[in-house]
């Protein structure tokens, strides 16, 4: 009973989500649907079933991101991008399944094989509610009371931002238009193999777009997303005498990772996510999405002992079944 109501819970939010509900679009909802959901893994191994209720609400939250974005079947890109993505999704689940077969059998190392499968299975829960959480910050709309715009860089090739930069400096721009008086903070150092730092390339943009040069900060020596936080945090702390309000925009796969950056330097954003081209979607959906896990290594590292130790009480019991 207890892992149907954590389930309903996580069924809820994925309902919030759907409907973009302004609340939704923060990072503690979605450590919390990870917590909640492993937390019904565990119980299931515990009771020796398997997590039919926690597999119900996965197809109903991926149900309800086709809907949210059937619009991904309307052009081949976006096609191309669902066919590499589900493709993934058919190896992950195919190695799970292996796995939880061979569980079955009276062997030495069964234990291991479930605990992989677990690991499997949880790693595949928690992509959907990040999925589900990157969507809704897609759809954020942030109210209109903040001091500073936060533009977060990506690599350059000319002197031109790329259209995935572009996409991000557009969404800025239309919150500078609600708030004029606001500053905008662009972030983004110069790679060795880039001709001018990223900031400079979107501080031109900007202006280009008719952006008041006065009201555009230059943070132009990060070259990662933690330092993209850290040195934005030291210009704010210049500029400011008080903590301002902050709206963080990047690119929707790359929100939640920023917004855990800035935890750890304080600072108060809100999150709002640009369009990515569907030709690396994929690609950049799973990096990040490893990179945001890994910043919670300590919780991952409690819930993997704790999951491997259930493994093992319920290795006795498998072989039997």
């Amino acid at each position: 009973m207890l892992s149907l109501f954590l389930c309903t819970l996580i069924l809820i939010s994925y309902l919030c989500m759907f409907f973009n509900f302004k609340y939704t679009a923060q990072l503690a909802i979605y450590i919390s649907q990870v917590i909640l959901g492993f937390i019904s893994i565990i119980l299931h191994i515990g009771n020796h079933t398997f997590p039919i209720d926690l597999t119900f609400v996965m197809c109903i939250g991926v149900l309800l991101l086709h809907i949210k974005h059937k619009h991904l079947m309307q052009t081949r890109l976006s096609a191309l991008f669902l066919k590499r993505l589900y493709y993934i999704a058919f190896k992950l689940m195919v190695f799970t399944l292996a796995c939880f077969y061979i569980t079955f059998s009276p062997i030495a190392i069964n234990v291991i094989f479930l605990w992989i499968s677990a690991i499997a299975f949880s790693a595949a829960f928690a992509f959907i509610c990040y999925l589900s959480c990157s969507s809704t910050f897609s759809k954020n709309k942030p109210a209109y009371d903040f001091d500073v715009i936060l533009v977060l860089g990506a690599g350059i090739f000319t002197e031109q931002v790329t259209p995935m930069l572009a996409d991000r400096l557009d969404r800025a721009y239309a919150l500078y238009k609600h708030k004029p008086n606001s500053h905008i903070l662009v972030s983004g150092g110069q790679g060795p193999d880039e001709p001018i730092s990223e900031a400079l390339a979107m501080q031109r943009y900007l202006i280009s777009l008719g952006v008041n040069p006065s009201q555009i900060l230059l943070e132009d020596q990060s070259t990662s997303t933690l330092e993209n936080m850290q040195y934005s945090a030291q210009i704010i702390q210049h500029y400011f005498t008080s903590p301002p309000k902050i709206v963080c925009v990047t690119s929707q796969f790359h929100i939640m990772r920023a917004l855990r950056f800035g935890q750890k330097f304080k600072l108060r954003l809100v999150g709002v996510g640009s369009h990515t081209p569907y030709h690396f979607f994929e690609v950049a959906l799973i990096r990040d999405f490893l990179a945001l896990m890994y910043q919670y290594k300590v919780l991952l590292t409690v819930y993997f002992a704790t999951l491997f130790f259930i493994c093992i009480i319920a290795f006795w019991h498998i072989p039997s079944i």
